[in-house]
């Protein structure tokens, strides 16, 4: 081996263990910092932590599960009833393979979980509307609209966050979270 091969190879050794350090010293970081204070992360930099791992309340109890309604003013001036924006998919045998609909679905969902723990963590008083995840909960309707109904096919629209409870009978209890004001295209 030539010596230039000697010291490609070391270089590649000493780069692995130091990406190795460097990950161990962030998750000691991110460990120090959520015993620090609460078990809750907080703070502008570990927000961008939660578009990783999504939300799993699900998993400790059944319970409410937050819903998106939409409803929208048509041509003629009149609203629209509420429509659910996602609800269950039906499942192919092809779907195991390429799933591309579901798993945007997910995200979807998993964004209104977000929102929802957002809006349980907003102090008294305060407006949603400043929440990024509001502001993104707001695209995610516009861009439902536009899927549905095609792009100038309305004018104005409403959203509710809808708490919702269901059982093998349907929804067995709702309540509302969150009404949007009136919205214009």
């Amino acid at each position: 081996m030539t010596g230039v091969g000697r010291n490609a190879a070391k270089i590649r050794r000493m780069s692995s263990r130091l990406t190795l350090v460097w990950i161990a010293l962030y998750f000691l970081l991110l460990l120090l910092t959520l015993r620090w204070s609460s078990k809750i992360i907080r703070g502008p930099w570990l927000f961008l932590l939660r578009a990783f791992f999504p939300n799993w309340k699900f998993f400790h109890a059944v319970g409410y599960v937050p819903h998106l309604y939409v409803r929208h003013l048509g041509p003629d001036a009149s609203w629209a009833d509420w429509h659910w924006v996602y609800p269950r998919k039906t499942r192919r045998l092809w779907q195991l393979v390429h799933n591309t609909d579901v798993n945007l679905a997910l995200a979807e969902q998993n964004l209104l979980d977000h929102f929802a723990n957002d809006l349980n963590d907003l102090p008294e008083g305060e407006d949603a509307r400043q929440l990024v995840t509001y502001q993104l909960v707001d695209r995610l309707v516009r861009f439902d609209l536009d899927r549905r109904l095609g792009s100038g096919a309305w004018q104005s629209y409403q959203f509710e966050v809808r708490m919702e409870r269901s059982n093998a009978q349907g929804i067995e209890a709702t309540e509302t979270m969150l009404r949007s004001p009136e919205c214009t295209a």
